[in-house]
């Protein structure tokens, strides 16, 4: 059967434990403070259990014959000890330590074997460590000059000629044009495709702010007439167009320029004088159903006269 080891693990609150504390402040109160530990150790194997074999008259005599201590500070602590909670009599030839089960670690010799060898590997990992970190000059010298060499190698065409690479356009003649940009990077070469429509199809086109143009086709235009009926679109279009060029600092942005124009549209459908409404027919009832007859009074009242 392979060898096991125990150890004590005392607890860091051990020598400020109440009972410790009164065992200390008796007259000889730190032998028997180290008669208890060493009770603790002779316990280990034995999960916190000390037994009386009858060699000596009584417990407290074999436990300082084993102890090597004087048997009447052994007495002195073995009272302490029961009335403190801290030993207790489990029967005539066996006795034990409550608080030694707190206290206690084991591992088997392989376990141990296997300790020693990671803490053994640990060591040398952290000699290399520190061996690595040591470097001459002159290794230090190679290592800066291999990282100039990889930067070299992947920096920008830019920087290493001093001039900016041109951009490569490739216009085709058709009535979308499309515009090809090749531009240098530092990893790979961008290619950005723009679809834009024909300058037929344009009605007018409105600056961005970040200097690009935002073309409004006539399809869009057409769109905005349906929308807004009471509205002059062409012609409110242009004034957006001079309004734009007269606030450079209030241009829009790609994606807030239409949200522009339908404000502002939307704001000439609100202020165009609305269209009256059309006369409502005279409803036809019983009463005036029939043509209107012109009669003389004048002549009824004379003939009225003369009957009299």
């Amino acid at each position: 059967m392979g060898k096991r080891y125990y150890w004590l693990k005392l607890p860091d609150d051990f020598f400020r434990q109440k009972p410790i504390k009164k065992l200390r402040r008796i007259a000889g109160g730190d032998t028997y403070t180290i008669i208890y530990l060493k009770m603790l150790l002779v316990s280990l194997k034995n999960e916190g259990k000390l037994f009386f074999d009858g060699v000596e008259e009584n417990f407290t005599e074999e436990i300082a014959l084993e102890l090597d201590e004087e048997e009447e500070n052994v007495k002195v602590t073995v009272q302490f000890l029961m009335a403190q909670g801290l030993l207790q009599l489990i029967d005539e030839s066996e006795y034990e330590l409550t608080e030694c089960s707190r206290m206690v670690g084991s591992e088997s010799a392989s376990a141990e074997r296997m300790r020693r060898l990671r803490d053994k590997k640990t060591s040398q990992c952290d000699i290399g460590v520190t061996q690595q970190l040591h470097l001459s000059d002159v290794e230090k010298e190679i290592e800066i000059e291999k990282d100039k060499e990889i930067e070299n190698k992947y920096i920008c065409p830019e920087v290493n000629s001093g001039q900016p690479q041109p951009k490569v356009e490739i216009e085709p003649v058709t009535e979308s044009r499309t515009k090809v940009e090749i531009e240098p990077s530092c990893s790979k070469a961008e290619l950005k495709v723009e679809t834009e429509p024909a300058q037929a199809d344009v009605f007018i086109k409105l600056p961005l702010i970040n200097g690009d143009d935002y073309l409004v086709t006539k399809e869009y235009v057409k769109e905005l007439k349906e929308l807004y009926p009471a509205v002059d679109v062409e012609q409110a279009l242009r004034n957006m167009r001079g309004w734009l060029d007269s606030n450079p600092r209030n241009k829009k942005t790609p994606r807030g320029i239409k949200r522009f124009i339908t404000g502002w549209i939307s704001r000439e459908q609100d202020k165009a004088p609305r269209v009256p409404d059309k006369p409502k027919p005279v409803s036809q009832n019983r009463f005036n159903n029939f043509h209107q007859r012109d009669y003389d009074f004048a002549e009824y009242e004379r003939q009225l006269l003369k009957r009299e």
